[in-house]
């Protein structure tokens, strides 16, 4: 019988295999970087749409382990703790957009990125404590993207060498199943583009 832990790792594969794809897409463009976006996409048949939610409450202030790789291609440090307790402005709200999980790829590396609007700040709370490696962009901005709003958007953020798509793959699943609670086999949509040139790869497509 086909087990909800066969259908969680066959969803992991999934994801993987995209992140492996996107990451050969990243050296055949010629100028800029690239990204993929996993999406929730609601119900257009229904007047609200489907919403997952969750409580805004803070209960405690986050402490961070972080490893960090300079921006150089350096090797990879432990990074000291961090002490945060992070405001209200701008975290998700019952209004936000649908859910969704952005990656993006350099030459060096990729790196997972969920701004704080589709984020409780309990969820973020529970993505710190629970997956090593992840960290505020505003806490550790040698990671900020180009023209990044990080003092509007502060994302949630972790840094991935290449060949470590799976476990990319699986952080992004905890997101998905264990965070946001949705159903492992819940329809996912994917859009990939080049962030400077012209080049659409998918554009809202469903994942089967």
């Amino acid at each position: 019988m086909y087990s909800f832990q066969d259908e969680r790792q066959c969803r992991i594969a999934q994801f993987s295999q995209y992140l492996t794809v996107m990451q050969e897409r990243q050296r055949q463009i010629k100028k800029g970087n690239s990204f993929i976006i996993f999406e929730e996409q609601r119900d257009r048949d229904s007047s609200s749409g489907k919403q997952l939610a969750e409580s805004k409450k803070l209960t405690r202030p986050l402490v961070v382990h972080l490893a960090r790789r300079d921006d150089g291609g350096g090797s990879i440090t432990l990074g000291a703790d961090l002490v945060m307790d992070q405001p209200d402005d701008s975290w998700r709200n019952d209004n936000s957009p649908s859910r969704f999980i952005q990656f993006s790829f350099n030459s060096r590396y990729f790196d997972i990125d969920i701004p704080n609007t589709i984020l409780y700040q309990t969820e973020a709370e529970q993505i710190l404590r629970c997956r090593s490696g992840f960290f505020y962009v505003k806490e550790c901005r040698q990671f900020e993207h180009p023209k990044e709003r990080v003092h509007a958007f502060n994302p949630v953020r972790k840094i991935y060498l290449y060949a470590e798509e799976r476990t990319a793959a699986e952080d992004m699943a905890f997101v998905l199943f264990d965070v946001w609670k949705f159903p492992v086999d819940w329809r996912f949509y994917v859009t990939a583009k080049a962030f400077k040139e012209r080049t659409k790869w998918e554009v809202g497509v469903l994942i089967e």
